[in-house]
């Protein structure tokens, strides 16, 4: 199958930039709603795009008192989504932390047997106490122990998979066997974490295990990612960066016996379109304007693993406050390249935050469809990612734009596809 660039659509309900749900026509309740999810689905899909992604996280959050979040709980969200479309690949995301190897083993079969093989797993570690205290804990398990979980988590999961190969359905009407016992087995697993007899009881994953996605960016991030997953999600903001990360991954992968290839490194990219770059700009502007500074100053709180009472927005950046990088307060990878823009920039505290309302812990594109077109071209043509995963500042109308204006000159120059060659979100990625 000729390679071609991996687009994933991020389901950010209203979009990425600012606040703009609070000047969409839709009443602001759509948003959190199934209508809106669908909406971008069916556009994503129209666009020919791999795949949607719904990020998830087990507790309220502080964007979430003043942005719609993603409420909706995402296995239900995503059966919906299936669905209603028909090749797409829909990617959920559940956390190794805060689960049941058994339970979700046997959801994620149940959905790739609905949607027909299109399901991706984007699976998280989760860190926070306030997580853990929806939990029946008092605090989150130290790191390495919760990547210690996470790895036995992933191993209990693949290996009940593989507890109902394809075959295991024999339906022989003679004989009156329907399954068939030699090839559905128990794992007997006995771990640290977790003891798990099986089989599982799914249907057969005929068409093969759902897609694995990671984006942890520590040092156990990328040795379990390399060594597990199908494709990894991450914060760079130039190509020379993401580069290097997506070399990493790939001689890990080798070390670990995988083929290099079976590894995608997908970068989130934020895009602005207008019709030139001046209005795209603006409209960016506008976007961020919408944010109240008492938001403003929460969300960066929040990202840097602060409490707003340590921030200022009309002093200077507090770089003696800052938590210090090996920190598990905030996500490490994205308040990591905030960090590096603040720096870079000589932005002051209100400066700081109006970056990361931008969307600046990712690589992002304010301008033309011929500008955006150009970024995806040079990123994917030098190896310095497989794809991107596509955060529209406005959503289902920054979407639309990209699907009509950018993917036509993507597939005119052959880094796209112009129909769907599989129905499969394996098939999409060349897995």
């Amino acid at each position: 199958m000729p390679r071609h660039v991996i687009l994933n659509a991020n389901l950010i309900p209203g979009g990425a930039i600012g606040s703009p749900w609070r000047r969409a026509p839709e009443p602001a309740a759509h948003f959190v709603e199934i209508e809106h999810y669908l909406d971008v689905a069916r556009t994503a899909e129209r666009g020919l795009l791999d795949a949607v992604f719904l990020a998830d996280s087990p507790d309220i959050q502080a964007k979430d008192w003043t942005a719609p979040s993603r409420l909706l709980e995402p296995f239900i969200a995503h059966a919906v989504l299936a669905a209603h479309t028909s090749h797409i690949g829909v990617i959920v995301t559940a956390t190794t932390s805060y689960n049941d190897p058994y339970n979700l083993a046997r959801s994620f079969a149940a959905l790739s047997s609905v949607s027909g093989g299109r399901v991706g797993w984007n699976f998280v570690v989760t860190g926070g106490d306030n997580a853990a205290r929806n939990y029946s804990l008092d605090r989150a398990l130290p790191k390495a122990e919760r990547y210690a979980r996470a790895a036995e988590f992933l191993e209990v999961v693949t290996a009940l998979w593989d507890s109902v190969p394809a075959n295991a359905l024999v339906g022989d009407k003679a004989t009156g066997r329907y399954l068939d016992p030699e090839v559905v087995r128990p794992i007997d697993h006995v771990g640290k974490f977790f003891r798990v007899a099986g089989p599982l009881k799914s249907p057969p994953l005929t068409h093969g295990k759902p897609v694995l996605i990671q984006a942890g960016a520590s040092s156990h991030g990328v040795e379990l990612g390399a060594r597990t997953a199908d494709a990894i999600y991450s914060a760079h903001v130039d190509p020379v960066s993401a580069a290097a990360r997506r070399t990493e991954l790939r001689q890990h992968a080798a070390a670990a016996g995988r083929d290099p290839d079976s590894v995608k490194l997908l970068p989130g990219l934020i895009v602005v379109l207008a019709d030139t770059e001046t209005a795209a700009r603006q409209r960016e502007l506008d976007l961020i304007d919408l944010i109240p500074d008492d938001v403003q100053l929460t969300n960066l709180a929040d990202r840097l693993g602060l409490s707003p009472d340590d921030l200022d927005l009309s002093a200077p950046f507090p770089w003696h406050k800052v938590p210090d990088e090996n920190s598990d307060a905030g996500s490490r990878g994205q308040r990591a390249v905030l960090l590096d823009n603040v720096r870079a920039s000589g932005a002051d505290t209100r400066g700081a935050a109006r970056l990361l309302a931008s969307g600046s812990v990712h690589a992002k594109v304010v301008g033309t469809p011929e500008q955006v077109a150009d970024f995806i071209t040079e990123w994917f043509t030098r190896g310095a990612s497989d794809g991107f995963n596509i955060m529209l500042d406005e959503l289902p109308s920054g979407l639309e734009l990209f699907v009509d204006q950018v993917v036509p000159i993507l597939q005119s120059r052959g880094l796209f596809r112009t129909e769907y060659e599989t129905t499969t979100l394996r098939g999409h990625y060349g897995l």
